[in-house]
C-alpha cells in the first residue's frame, strides 16, 4: 500500500495531497519504475476518502507522465519518468579523454517566501480561445464606450498642464474619489466622504492592501466556501488561516461564524462567486452583528453589482453598516472594461490613514489622465447611461442562456441568473463527471468551466461536484444558442442521454446541498 497520510485540515485539498505524495514516492523510488499501484477503489476505502479524489489525482499523474494505465491490468509507475528526459541530447556525448573538472559547489539560493509553502495556482484571467467560450470573466468588448472615452481623453489631455509630469496622491485623484463617493451613495446606499475612497488597480490590489494591514501567519479569516480563488490565494500567501463557511440558497451560512475565531470575513453578497446566490437581508444583518460583537472586519467584494435583472437590489453591506466594520471593494472591470485597470476601496474612517500608508508602500498612485477621464465619465452621467445600456444587452444574453439550457437539458438546475455576468449550472445526475463533460465540450470548441477552472476555490472539496460556471456577457444571444446546441450534440454523440429526467419534489441544488456541517 502506498504510504499516504492525508490531513483534511492542512489547507490543501485531499486530491492535491494524494498527487504530491504519490509523485514524491515515485521520485524517491519508494515506488520504483514499473511498480503496480493498488486500485483507486481500494485506496479510497483504506484512506476513507471519495474514490473521485484518488481517480483525479491519478489522472493528473498520468497526464504528466508518472503513471500509465493498462486496460485489464491496472495502473503502473512509468518506466521512464519526465525528469529523466530533461536535458538529454539527441546526439551521443563524446567520451571524455580526461577527467572532467569538478563542478563548483552550487550557491545557496533562498526561495521566495511565497514559494516556501505549497505553490499557489494562478487564476486564469482570460478566455481559452474556444469557438464559443462561456468564460465567466469576460465583458463584451463591443460595449466599451470608445467614442465617449476618446472625447474625454482628448479634452483632458489638452488641459493636462503639469499633471502628467508630477506625482499624484497614492490614494488617487481627488476628482475620481469624489465622483465614486457620489456614485456609491446614489447606487449602493453607502454614505462616504471622498477621503474614505482609495483608488486601486482592481480588486486584487485591494486584497493585498487588506492583507498587509490585517493578515499575518495564523490569523483566521472566515471565507465563503466555495469562493473567489484570487482572494483566497492572497490571504493564504500572507499566512492567513482560511476558515471555510458554507454557502446555501440564502448566501453565507452565518451560524457557522460564532466561535470561529476569525478577525476578518470575506464575502461576495450581491452575487456570490461562483454559486451566484444573493445574500438575504437577514443574513446580512446577522453578519454585521457578528462583526460588531467580535470586533472583526468584513471585506465586501461587490464585483458585478451593476447588473441586476430580477427584483430590487439590496443595499450593500457597507450601506447597512452602522458600526463601520465593512471594507467595500468595487471595480470598473466588469462595467467599463478590465483594460482600464481601475477599482476602488471604501474604508471605515478609522482605517483611512493606515490604508493610505499601506497604499504608499505599494505605489505612488495611478495614471492621472485615466483617473480624470473616468471621473468625468461618472460625473457627466455617461457611466449611468452606459450601465443601463449594457445591462439590457447582458439581460438578453442571460435569457438566451437560460432558455437554451432548458431547451436542451431541461429542467436545468441554474443558480445566479437574477444578477451578474455568469450562472452556475448543476449537471443532471446521470451525466458523466463534470471534468469529462468539460472535456467533451472543449473538443467541440465550446468552453465551459468547472469551479476550479473558473477561478473558484473550494476549501472543503466536492460541495458542488457537478457544477459548471457559464459566463454569458461576452457572447451574443445567437452565439449562446449555437454554443449550447453544439454542446448538446457533442454530449449526445458521446453517448450521453439528453432526455429530460423529472424528479419529484427536487429542491434547488443549493437548498438540496444545504449547509455542510
Amino acid at each position: 500500500m502506498i504510504p499516504l497520510h492525508l490531513d483534511p485540515a492542512a489547507g490543501v485539498t485531499l486530491q492535491e495531497q494524494v498527487y504530491d505524495q504519490v509523485r514524491a514516492a515515485i521520485l524517491a523510488r519508494t515506488l520504483p519504475p514499473g511498480a503496480a499501484l493498488h486500485s483507486t477503489r481500494e485506496l479510497a476505502r483504506t484512506l476513507k476518502v471519495s474514490r473521485n479524489t484518488i481517480v483525479l489525482a491519478f489522472e493528473r499523474l498520468a497526464k504528466e507522465g508518472y503513471l500509465v494505465k493498462r486496460p485489464g491490468a491496472g495502473t503502473f509507475v512509468c518506466e521512464v519518468l519526465p525528469e529523466a528526459c530533461v536535458g538529454l541530447s539527441e546526439s551521443p556525448i563524446p567520451e571524455a579523454t580526461s577527467p572532467a573538472p569538478r563542478p563548483p559547489e552550487p550557491a545557496v539560493v533562498h526561495p521566495p517566501v511565497l514559494l516556501r509553502a505549497a505553490p499557489l495556482r494562478m487564476v486564469q484571467t482570460g478566455p481559452s480561445g474556444m469557438q464559443v467560450d462561456f468564460w465567466y470573466g469576460s465583458a463584451n468588448s463591443r460595449n466599451f464606450p470608445l467614442r465617449e472615452w476618446r472625447q474625454l481623453l482628448l479634452e483632458n489631455l489638452s488641459r493636462a498642464s503639469g499633471n502628467l509630469s508630477g506625482y499624484g496622491s497614492p490614494e488617487g485623484a481627488v476628482e475620481l474619489r469624489s465622483a465614486i463617493a457620489r456614485h456609491v451613495s446614489a447606487n449602493r446606499a453607502i454614505q462616504a466622504e471622498p477621503d474614505q475612497v482609495i483608488i486601486t488597480a482592481g480588486a486584487q490590489e485591494g486584497f493585498n492592501l487588506i492583507s498587509r494591514l490585517f493578515v499575518q501567519p495564523g490569523v483566521r479569516i472566515a471565507i465563503e466556501d466555495p469562493c473567489y480563488a484570487g482572494a483566497a490565494h492572497v490571504f493564504s500567501s500572507f499566512g492567513g488561516a482560511l476558515v471555510p463557511v458554507p454557502v446555501d440558497a440564502h448566501g453565507l451560512c452565518t451560524e457557522y461564524l460564532a466561535g470561529c475565531g476569525a478577525t476578518l470575513a470575506y464575502v461576495t453578497p450581491s452575487h456570490q462567486f461562483p454559486t451566484g446566490v444573493t445574500m438575504s437581508l437577514g443574513r446580512r444583518r446577522e453578519l454585521l452583528a457578528w462583526a460588531r460583537s467580535s470586533g472583526a472586519y468584513v471585506v465586501e467584494d461587490d464585483y458585478d453589482s451593476d447588473f441586476r435583472y430580477d427584483g430590487a437590489p439590496l443595499a450593500a453591506l457597507a450601506g447597512l453598516d452602522a458600526n463601520t466594520s465593512v471594507i467595500y471593494l468595487g471595480t470598473f472591470s466588469k462595467s467599463v472594461g478590465a483594460g482600464i485597470r481601475t477599482g476602488y476601496m471604501v474604508v471605515p474612517k478609522q482605517l483611512v490613514r493606515p490604508v493610505r500608508q499601506a497604499k504608499s508602500l505599494a505605489n505612488y498612485g495611478h495614471p492621472w489622465l485615466d483617473q480624470i477621464v473616468l471621473a468625468d465619465f461618472i460625473d457627466q452621467g455617461r457611466f449611468a447611461r452606459h450601465v443601463r445600456r449594457i445591462r439590457q444587452t447582458y439581460s438578453e444574453a442571460r435569457q438566451a442562456l437560460v432558455d437554451s439550457l432548458n431547451t436542451h437539458f431541461g429542467p436545468a438546475r441554474i443558480s445566479g441568473a437574477d444578477a451578474g455576468m455568469h450562472v452556475m449550472w448543476t449537471l443532471p445526475d446521470h451525466f458523466p463527471p463534470v471534468r469529462e463533460v468539460a472535456r467533451i465540450a472543449a473538443d467541440a470548441g465550446v468552453g465551459i468551466y468547472t469551479l476550479e477552472a473558473a477561478g473558484a476555490h473550494e476549501i472543503v472539496p466536492f460541495r458542488y461536484p457537478r457544477a459548471v460556471v457559464l459566463g454569458y456577457a461576452a457572447l451574443t444571444p445567437d452565439a449562446i444558442r449555437k454554443g449550447i446546441a453544439r454542446l448538446a450534440t457533442a454530449l449526445s454523440r458521446a453517448g450521453v442521454d439528453l432526455s429530460p429526467r423529472f424528479v419529484r419534489h427536487r429542491p434547488s441544488v443549493l437548498a438540496a446541498l444545504g449547509p455542510q456541517r
